[in-house]
């Protein structure tokens, strides 16, 4: 495997990047994130081009979305230091007219350095919107199978603009095949360049994590991995320090595929490195199999990133509990009151168990606990009770409720409470939308049941295989639904020795599950809880584990 590695290597690369930081420090950042455009720092150019498998000497260059060419000089960066002369072409889209003096200045010193090495350059900026450039040449639907008159390209690098599609949008309609909701504008890029790749071509984005997994990519992800092969990802530990300065909090992933001559190679391994930031520090990757990756759910596929062998041991731990919520009875729900359209009902104080009922809002959920009544942040503490509210107010029963958000930076991303009805004095409840309750669908949740279920959700091993899964601070109920579980006696058990003992969150709690379960473990680790003996597949590439 060729080292992992990010390093400026010329002035190439010196002379975009202040020509960049010159154009960002006297454009607007609102309209900059009007056209979603966000400029590549350099390490991570340069880290991008670095995956490349260049084995040619006639190379066709594809850069949607180029902005000042960023990406089109690491990329000549790497052909510079060749000892064989190279015929390179390049197709770079870019359609707004305050880069486009920009762009061309730098390609053709891109073409005046490499020449000047003996290399043939010959470039192309087309000033066109490029997936509405693109999609036109496909066979009469609007899923992008392209016809030979369109060009295709040996390699495809891009970081493309990042902002939401309005439904009604052409560059929706002409995509609507692959999309569902209000997508992004990102993945349309990613599945037009993937069309454009000639057979064992190879593209390399930078792009939001958010199509690995979600229902409004599913179409999206099926038709991309029916058409390419993944063979490296990379993600940042940080999601506040890749495009620190376009104040972007996107967790962003680069991926490289390929698309393959034949048909694609399931058992094919992918690489899988992380970093701390975008200086690429703490460098590290491990070698984890195509299933370890694709995961299939529930007729979707999900992209998981495990980023350790601990990560794919858990998985296989977790994948092989038999069973899911819905398949022990139980259902999940968000929680029905949305503040800011029941605010005229909302309550700084409760009043009597027959005018208002408790509101509860996610920093209610403690240590596993449901804690209520105390203020935080301003929030109301009740709900009224009347016609208009009673379909948003919940009955008091058992519930777990799960907080639906977190940051990336936090310990946790999973964060259950149990709320039961004999230690919660009142008739009804309300839950505040940004939590996820989780109920019995028919009958009442035993307290043993819920004291399990909140266990599972609250131990480290879970919390893992949850952000291997979803890289969203966001938790939503369909994440969960699709979670394995184990027997509804195993969980029982949990309960009952969890409701006994009361274990802190973290190696006590991991514990009691574990022995349960009889997941063995060797070693604690204070950043994750439980220390999981790996298996052989995960095979560490560097860096500590």
């Amino acid at each position: 495997m060729k080292s992992l590695k990010a390093e400026i290597k010329d002035s190439l690369s010196s002379y975009v990047g202040e020509l960049t930081e010159r154009y960002i420090q006297n454009s607007d950042l609102k309209e900059r994130k009007s056209r979603g455009q966000i400029f590549t720092p350099k390490q991570v150019s340069s880290f991008m081009a670095d995956l490349f498998d260049i084995n040619k000497q006639n190379i066709e260059l594809l850069d949607p979305g180029a902005g000042v060419g960023t990406l089109s000089v690491a990329f000549c960066s790497r052909v510079l230091n060749f000892d064989k002369k190279v015929s390179l072409s390049i197709d770079a889209y870019e359609n707004d007219p305050n880069l486009l003096p920009l762009l061309e200045g730098v390609l053709k010193k891109c073409k005046l350095e490499l020449e000047k090495k003996g290399h043939e350059v010959k470039y192309r900026i087309f000033e066109e919107d490029f997936i509405l450039q693109n999609s036109k040449h496909s066979d009469g639907y609007s899923l992008p199978i392209f016809r030979d008159k369109c060009e295709l390209y040996d390699f495809v690098i891009s970081n493309p603009p990042y902002y939401k599609l309005n439904k009604n949008s052409p560059q929706s309609i002409t995509m609507k095949e692959l999309i569902s909701g209000q997508p992004n504008i990102y993945a349309l890029f990613m599945a037009i360049s993937a069309s454009m790749l000639k057979p064992g071509g190879e593209m390399v984005f930078i792009t939001p994590r958010s199509f690995c997994s979600g229902l409004y990519y599913k179409k999206f992800r099926e038709w991309f991995l029916n058409k390419v092969q993944i063979t490296n990802i990379h993600i940042f530990e940080s999601r506040k320090d890749v495009f620190d300065e376009d104040d972007i909090l996107q967790e962003n992933i680069i991926m490289k595929v390929r698309k393959p001559i034949q048909k694609i190679e399931k058992n094919k391994e992918i690489i899988i490195s992380t970093s701390k930031d975008k200086l690429f520090s703490s460098l590290r990757g491990v070698e984890a199999e195509y299933k370890d990756v694709m995961y299939r759910k529930n007729g979707d596929i999900l992209i998981r990133i495990p980023t350790s062998s601990l990560d794919i041991n858990i998985q296989s731990i977790v994948e092989a509990w038999p069973y899911t919520l819905r398949e022990i009875g139980l259902e999940i729900s968000t929680g029905p009151v949305v503040a800011f359209r029941a605010k005229k009902y909302l309550l700084p104080k409760f009043m009597n168990k027959k005018k208002t009922a408790p509101l509860l809002w996610m920093h209610n959920i403690q240590d596993m606990k449901v804690l209520w009544s105390f203020e935080k942040n301003n929030k109301k503490l009740a709900i009224q009770i009347c016609d208009k509210t009673m379909p948003i107010i919940l009955p008091v029963k058992n519930y777990v409720l799960v907080k639906r958000f977190s940051s990336k930076e936090q310990k946790r991303r999973l964060c259950a409470g149990v709320l039961l009805k004999s230690e919660f004095s009142y008739e009804n409840v309300g839950i505040e939308n940004h939590i996820n309750y989780i109920y019995r669908i028919k009958g009442t949740l035993c307290v043993y049941e819920a004291y399990g279920i909140a266990a599972i959700l609250n131990t480290s091993i879970i919390d893992n295989f949850f952000r291997s899964l979803n890289g969203s601070t966001q938790v939503n109920a369909g994440d969960i639904r699709i979670l394995p579980l184990p027997s509804l006696e195993n969980i029982n058990r949990i309960g009952k020795l969890v409701k006994q003992t009361h274990p802190k969150i973290g190696y006590e709690l991991d514990n009691i599950v574990a022995s349960v379960l009889g997941i063995e473990y060797t070693s604690v680790r204070p950043s994750l809880g439980l220390g999981l003996t790996p298996r052989s597949p995960g095979r560490s590439l560097g860096g500590n584990q």
